[in-house]
Protein backbone atom coordinates (compact mmCIF):
# COMPACT_ATOMS: atom_id res chain seq x y z
CA UNK A 1 0.00 0.00 0.00
CA UNK A 2 0.98 3.29 -0.98
CA UNK A 3 0.99 6.54 1.34
CA UNK A 4 -1.14 8.66 -0.26
CA UNK A 5 -1.52 11.95 2.70
CA UNK A 6 -1.72 12.51 6.04
CA UNK A 7 -4.85 14.05 7.89
CA UNK A 8 -4.13 16.96 10.15
CA UNK A 9 -6.57 18.47 13.01
CA UNK A 10 -6.70 22.67 13.39
CA UNK A 11 -8.12 25.11 15.70
CA UNK A 12 -9.77 27.98 13.53
CA UNK A 13 -12.95 30.31 14.69
CA UNK A 14 -13.39 28.29 17.63
CA UNK A 15 -13.81 25.15 15.38
CA UNK A 16 -11.96 22.08 15.04
CA UNK A 17 -11.08 21.50 11.54
CA UNK A 18 -10.07 18.20 10.04
CA UNK A 19 -7.65 18.22 6.68
CA UNK A 20 -5.64 15.87 4.47
CA UNK A 21 -2.33 16.77 2.81
CA UNK A 22 -1.65 14.91 0.07
CA UNK A 23 2.22 13.68 -0.10
CA UNK A 24 2.62 15.02 -3.51
CA UNK A 25 2.81 18.69 -2.53
CA UNK A 26 -1.08 19.80 -3.60
CA UNK A 27 -2.77 21.87 -1.63
CA UNK A 28 -4.61 20.80 1.87
CA UNK A 29 -7.89 19.66 1.41
CA UNK A 30 -10.54 20.64 3.61
CA UNK A 31 -12.44 17.26 5.17
CA UNK A 32 -14.72 18.63 7.97
CA UNK A 33 -15.57 20.66 11.19
CA UNK A 34 -16.91 20.50 14.65
CA UNK A 35 -17.58 23.11 17.27
CA UNK A 36 -14.36 23.26 19.01
CA UNK A 37 -16.21 23.00 22.86
CA UNK A 38 -17.66 19.91 21.70
CA UNK A 39 -14.63 18.61 20.13
CA UNK A 40 -12.53 18.89 23.52
CA UNK A 41 -14.98 18.08 25.76
CA UNK A 42 -16.69 14.94 24.23
CA UNK A 43 -13.08 12.29 23.31
CA UNK A 44 -15.55 10.10 21.09
CA UNK A 45 -16.80 12.88 19.48
CA UNK A 46 -12.93 14.03 18.10
CA UNK A 47 -12.49 10.51 17.54
CA UNK A 48 -15.59 9.85 15.17
CA UNK A 49 -14.93 13.18 13.97
CA UNK A 50 -11.62 11.71 12.92
CA UNK A 51 -12.85 8.66 11.94
CA UNK A 52 -15.33 10.81 9.56
CA UNK A 53 -12.22 12.39 7.94
CA UNK A 54 -10.85 9.21 7.22
CA UNK A 55 -13.51 7.82 5.54
CA UNK A 56 -13.90 11.08 3.45
CA UNK A 57 -10.43 10.94 2.87
CA UNK A 58 -11.06 7.25 1.22
CA UNK A 59 -13.64 8.20 -0.90
CA UNK A 60 -12.71 11.37 -2.03
CA UNK A 61 -12.12 10.45 -6.07
CA UNK A 62 -14.36 7.58 -5.67
CA UNK A 63 -16.97 7.35 -8.21
CA UNK A 64 -20.70 8.03 -6.36
CA UNK A 65 -22.19 4.82 -5.26
CA UNK A 66 -18.42 2.86 -5.01
CA UNK A 67 -17.83 3.52 -1.72
CA UNK A 68 -15.01 2.23 0.55
CA UNK A 69 -15.23 2.24 4.47
CA UNK A 70 -12.58 2.52 7.24
CA UNK A 71 -14.59 0.60 9.66
CA UNK A 72 -17.44 -0.85 9.67
CA UNK A 73 -20.49 0.03 12.08
CA UNK A 74 -23.67 -1.13 13.43
CA UNK A 75 -26.45 0.48 11.66
CA UNK A 76 -27.82 3.44 14.19
CA UNK A 77 -30.93 2.38 15.60
CA UNK A 78 -32.71 5.59 16.99
CA UNK A 79 -34.71 5.28 20.28
CA UNK A 80 -38.15 6.90 21.14
CA UNK A 81 -37.94 8.91 24.22
CA UNK A 82 -40.85 7.93 26.92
Amino acid sequence: MEKTGDIYLSHEKGRCVVYWRPVDGSSDLFLCAMDLGVCSSHPHLREMLVELATEIALNRDRAAGDSATFRVREPVVESKAR
